[in-house]
């Protein structure tokens, strides 16, 4: 009788290793979906994340090529459940495919390996490849910080609002943005995955091509559109449609009723509008890549929101509501009469919590300094677990109508006791 697979020695963290099997998988993801790899090359690809997955679990856990091909595609893509050893505590991501069943990486999975790897961040520059991702060569070249690097300086505001307002644009429409150049490299053409036929359909809270699934064949066959932003799925962002097989697109219809908000939440709103989608040729357009588009364009819809209401809450005071002031030191602040800073801010959307938390603690709080970390609405969820540990470097988390609202009492009240 073989003995039980033991942890080896030596291993890793066990949030190192939970982060080598989502790149392993995201490796998979490129290989079924990257446009123009022949066969072999796919094959290449497939055969790095096997090795890299062996490697991540040691010499006493064995995977079999066939075990990573049946959990590709179809009812077991990305499913870990029996493929990982049983000494790894992999309670992070119980329950979690890493791909849907057409190989493309799920939110979470994606979200996974972009937010551990921002705590675990390198500090060598990764190479970059123009034929899709490798286990050696998953760069950082779409990070957070390689974004705003490439667009700090005097316009820095002006271009992260662009990014975040025109996260699709016309093929030949780039230098009507006026981004620094090295920014441009962030458009890219459309993925086919986000394509029936060759049109796409924008989502209507984000305007970033929605993922495209077909399923079944002749009178069977439906079709549906989702945001890849599940905030913006769940609140009507999923549409279904009848293919069509001629050069005219598809009409699209509501797969439920769209989602309303609360009066309290209506002026932050950043969950999806009931208008209908408007099919869009993918060839004449280009997009923001996804990692740019989730952490740069979907991230900063609430940011850009909370900053126009506090404008509007501080109208005729002797306050102004600053955005990314300071060289981007944090997010949000006013700035008051004596130009001191009042309600300093970070705003983030991390969908796993615990990776903001090994963030608060990397930083000793805040890396700029902020008094307050800011969620969206929808992640008030997130607050108690988040002030657990933030305490302790006087850190405060608080939603972002909770953060408004408190600004404009204060606000109030100090005119009033002036």
């Amino acid at each position: 009788m073989e003995d039980a697979p033991t942890e080896p020695s030596g291993a890793r963290d066990n949030a190192t290793i939970l982060l080598d099997v989502v790149k392993a998988f995201e490796v998979c993801s490129n290989a079924a979906t990257h446009p123009g790899l022949k066969p072999a090359e796919r094959v290449d690809r497939l055969m790095h994340a096997h090795g890299s997955l062996m490697a991540a679990f040691g010499p006493g856990h064995r995977i079999t090529f066939n075990d990573l091909l049946e959990r590709l595609s179809g009812e077991l893509a990305g499913d870990l459940e029996g493929l990982i050893p049983t000494w790894l505590d992999a309670t992070d991501l119980d329950g979690v495919r890493l791909l849907d069943p057409d190989g493309v990486l799920t939110a979470g999975g994606f979200d996974f390996r972009h937010e551990a790897e921002l705590v675990r961040r390198k500090a060598s520059k990764l190479s970059r490849s123009p034929e899709g991702v490798t286990v050696q060569d998953l760069d950082a070249e779409y990070s957070q910080e390689s974004v705003f690097r490439s667009i700090k300086g005097e316009f820095y505001q002006r271009h992260r609002t662009t990014l975040i307002n025109h996260p699709v644009v016309p093929a030949g429409g780039l230098p009507d943005l006026l981004l620094p150049m090295q920014a441009n490299r962030f458009y890219q053409p459309i993925e086919q995955y986000a394509q029936h036929h060759g049109w796409f359909f924008p989502c209507t809270a984000c305007r970033w091509p929605m993922k495209v699934t077909v399923t079944g064949s002749g009178r069977r066959a439906r079709g549906m559109a989702r945001c890849l932003y599940p905030w913006h799925a769940d609140t009507g962002a999923v549409y279904v449609f009848t293919p069509t097989t001629g050069s005219e697109p598809p009409t699209l219809h509501p797969a439920f009723e769209c989602r309303r908000p609360s009066p309290r939440y209506a002026r932050l709103w950043t969950g999806t509008r009931p208008d209908l989608p408007e099919p869009q040729r993918a060839s004449d357009h280009v997009a923001l890549h996804r990692a740019v588009w989730r952490y740069t364009t979907v991230a900063g819809l609430p940011e850009l929101r909370l900053h126009q209401a506090l404008e509007e809450e501080l109208t005729a005071t002797d306050c102004t509501a600053a955005l990314w002031p300071f060289d981007d030191a944090f997010d949000h602040a006013l700035i008051g009469p004596s130009r001191e800073v009042l309600f300093s801010a970070d705003f983030k959307d991390y969908t796993w919590t615990n990776h903001l938390i090994a963030k608060i603690h990397r930083d000793a709080g805040d890396q700029g300094g902020a008094k307050w970390l800011i969620v969206p609405d929808h992640r008030s969820e997130q607050v108690d677990h988040l002030n657990a540990a933030a305490r302790r470097y006087e850190l405060q988390a608080i939603t972002a109508t909770d953060y408004l609202t408190m600004v404009a009492h204060e606000v109030k009240e100090n005119r009033r006791d002036g």
